[in-house]
């Protein structure tokens, strides 16, 4: 028994912030639990399913990942009977004015209203957030991520932008050029930012470190294959998932005209990192902790 709220949460950016805490609200007042339901994310996401119920179990009691083809089928009121009453036994139901639901979309937050009355339980609709003159929403979010304009992302996330990855051995260029990397598998199904160098952020199990992120197809070196690499303003442990928070786009993927120029512009770009994470506060990690060694 508890209030529910109902909603894909990708991202578990500011406005999804701003429903849970009038969710919070409202089990408060009931005395109930506060349960998220959501679904696996379709299509790229901003975050990981692992990730994104890490951050909902920060904000509620429960979180409940159902599988969206086992619902699909419902219509609205088979869904509201058999979900929202059956399994999770709702008081109330809090969700954004757009939300659909039930087979083919049916559903909208007037039938709901209209199943809250005939069942018992509660519906709050919750406006959505604005900032900037637009809504905050997960589109608007992975738009900005895909066109590099992290550090606008992370103003409407509310931290930095993140994307994850193994360690795997690279070419060895890096190390030769005097600007060693930890060369990453990212995970795949999430938005992948616009080809470049950022200002980053990463954790590791036993560490964590500011410094450089790239990704992109090393246009300097075209024998080579594209690339996502970590250079750190120090040592790191490679071991374990890698967290990369991006705090900012510093400049295009480029070719340079051989390796001596691109020297010069990596050493313009740490000084750059330095700078930065001089005054810029690290964000908290999302799944990895830094203090433990995996």
């Amino acid at each position: 028994m508890g209030i529910v709220a109902v909603g894909r949460f990708d991202g578990v950016h500011l406005g999804h912030q701003f429903l849970l805490a009038e969710a919070r609200k409202l089990a408060e007042e009931e005395g109930l639990p506060l349960i998220a339901y959501t679904f696996p994310s379709r299509g790229e996401a901003l975050l990981p399913l692992v990730a994104k119920r890490a951050l909902l179990l920060r904000l509620c009691d429960r979180v409940i990942v159902q599988d969206w083809e086992a619902v699909r089928g419902f219509s609205p009121e088979e869904f509201v009977r058999g979900e929202l009453l059956g399994r999770l036994r709702a008081k109330g139901v809090v969700l954004g004015p757009n939300h659909r639901f039930g087979r083919d979309a049916a559903g909208d937050v007037g039938l709901l209203v209209e199943l809250g009355k005939r069942f018992g339980f509660r519906v709050q609709v919750v406006s959505p957030l604005e900032l900037g003159g637009e809504l905050v929403s997960s589109r608007r979010i992975r738009r900005l991520v895909r066109e590099g304009r992290v550090r606008e992302a992370g103003a409407l996330l509310g931290r930095p932008p993140t994307v994850f990855g193994e360690p795997v051995r690279g070419a060895g260029l890096a190390r030769e050029l005097g600007f060693p990397t930890v060369n990453l598998a990212l995970w795949p199904g999430l938005v992948r930012p616009r080809s470049g160098v950022y200002l980053a952020w990463a954790h590791w199990p036993g560490g964590e470190a500011g410094g450089l992120f790239y990704l992109g197809a090393r246009p300097t070196f075209p024998e080579l294959p594209p690339s996502a690499e970590l250079h750190l303003l120090r040592p790191p442990s490679p071991q374990g998932t890698f967290e990369v928070a991006l705090f900012d786009f510093l400049r295009p993927d480029m070719r340079f005209a051989g390796k001596e120029e691109l020297v010069r512009q990596l050493a313009r770009d740490v000084e750059k990192a330095k700078a930065f994470f001089e005054a810029a506060s690290p964000p908290a990690p999302i799944l990895v902790n830094p203090k433990e060694a995996g």
